[in-house]
C-alpha cells in the first residue's frame, strides 16, 4: 500500500493548527553563540507566519563548560532573560515553537555539563523503541565519544518514523543534524548550516511560512542571520533596531535612517496619519521601506516597524520582535 498520503495528511494537520511539534532548532559555536541563535530565531518571528513566538528553550555550555538553561512559555525570544555571563560560551542551542508546551521544558533541548546539546524540531523527545527520548539518546552517545552526526545518524536510523529532527553540538564545537525519514517527507521544511574555522551554525525548521520567502528559502536568510552575528561581519540580512526614541519626520515617501551599528536614528514617513496619532502604537515604517545611512540607501525592510508616537517621536516597545526590523541590504 502506498502512504504518499501521509506527506499530505501533515501538511494539513500543521496548517489547522492541531500539529503540536517544535517548529524551529538552532545550535551556534563560536564567539557569542547566544547572540548568533537568538538573532536567528528572531528572524524567524519577524519574517515568519505560523507556531513562533511562544514558547522558547535556550541552552549554552559556558566558558567551564557547564550546561545552563532558560526557558519561558510565551513571548519567544524577546521574553528570553538571558544572563549576560552567558556571552562568554562558546556552544549555545535554542528551540523554539508556539506557547504553552509540556513542562519540563528542558525535555526539548537537553544538555551534559562538559559533553554537548541536543535541540531539533518537531518532537525530538519522542521516545525510541528502546524507551529513551531521542534527544537524549544522541546527547548519551555524544558522552560516550560519539561524533553528533553519528550520533544523530545512529538514532534517526533506528526510528525512521519518528516525528523528529534532531541537531547535536558537542563541547568541542562540532554540529550534527538530520531529519527522520518521515519529517524529510513534508513539503514545509527549512535548512541551512555552516562551519568554517571553529565557528558556524545549523538550523531546521518547519511549517514557519514567511511573508518574504517560501519555508525552504527562508532557513538560509536566518542562517545568514547567525552567521553574521558569528563572524561580526555584514551579511545579506541584518537586524536593524529601535533601541530609543528618534525624531519622526514628515516627508514625500518613507526612509528609514541608521548609524554604522544598524540603529535606527531617524524616521521619515509619507503617512499623515502617523502625525495626528497622540501617545499611540502604530506601524511607524512598513516594508518595503528604505533604509538609508549618511544618505546612501543600503537597504530595504522587509518587515514591518512598530513604535509608540508621542511628541514628534518614535518610541521603542518593549518586546524585541516589536522594536527590530528585518533588512535585505542593497
Amino acid at each position: 500500500m502506498r502512504c504518499d498520503w501521509l506527506v499530505t495528511s501533515g501538511s494539513q494537520a500543521t496548517a489547522s493548527g492541531l500539529d503540536d511539534g517544535m517548529t524551529i532548532g538552532i545550535a551556534c559555536v563560536g564567539d557569542d553563540p547566544v547572540a548568533a541563535v537568538t538573532a536567528a530565531v528572531l528572524g524567524a518571528e519577524l519574517a515568519g507566519r505560523g507556531a513562533i513566538g511562544g514558547f522558547a528553550v535556550l541552552a549554552v555550555l559556558d566558558a567551564a563548560g557547564e550546561f545552563h538553561h532558560i526557558g519561558v512559555q510565551t513571548g519567544g525570544v524577546s521574553a528570553l532573560v538571558i544572563p549576560p555571563a552567558w556571552a562568554s560560551a562558546k556552544v549555545a542551542a535554542l528551540i523554539s515553537s508556539g506557547p504553552d508546551r509540556p513542562e519540563p521544558l528542558i525535555q526539548f533541548l537537553p544538555g551534559k555539563s562538559g559533553h554537548g546539546l541536543v535541540t531539533g524540531h518537531r518532537l525530538p523527545n519522542t521516545i525510541g523503541a528502546d524507551g529513551i527520548a531521542l534527544n537524549i539518546a544522541a546527547l548519551r552517545l555524544i558522552e560516550t565519544g560519539r561524533a553528533p552526526q553519528d550520533a544523530v545518524d545512529d538514532v534517526l536510523q533506528s526510528a525512521l518514523e519518528a516525528d523528529a529532527g534532531l541537531i547535536a553540538v558537542n563541547s568541542g564545537g562540532t554540529i550534527g543534524f538530520a531529519n527522520s525519514a518521515r519529517v524529510a517527507r513534508r513539503p514545509d521544511l527549512g535548512a541551512a548550516d555552516r562551519l568554517e574555522h571553529g565557528r558556524g551554525y545549523a538550523l531546521l525548521h518547519n511549517s514557519i511560512f514567511g511573508n518574504v520567502a517560501s519555508c525552504a528559502a527562508l532557513a538560509p536568510i536566518l542562517g545568514d542571520l547567525a552567521w553574521a552575528s558569528l563572524t561580526n561581519t555584514p551579511g545579506d540580512h541584518a537586524l536593524v533596531r529601535l533601541e530609543q526614541p528618534v525624531p519622526l519626520h514628515a516627508s514625500d515617501c518613507d526612509r528609514v535612517q541608521i548609524d554604522d551599528e544598524d540603529r535606527i536614528v531617524a524616521i521619515e514617513s509619507a503617512n499623515p496619519a502617523l502625525f495626528a496619532a497622540t501617545d499611540a502604537s502604530r506601524t511607524v515604517a512598513a516594508a518595503p521601506t528604505m533604509i538609508v545611512r549618511d544618505g546612501q540607501r543600503v537597504g530595504a525592510a522587509m518587515t514591518d516597524l512598530y513604535a509608540r508616537i508621542a511628541d514628534g517621536s518614535a518610541h521603542p516597545l518593549e518586546r524585541r520582535v516589536d522594536r527590530t526590523v528585518l533588512m535585505r541590504r542593497q
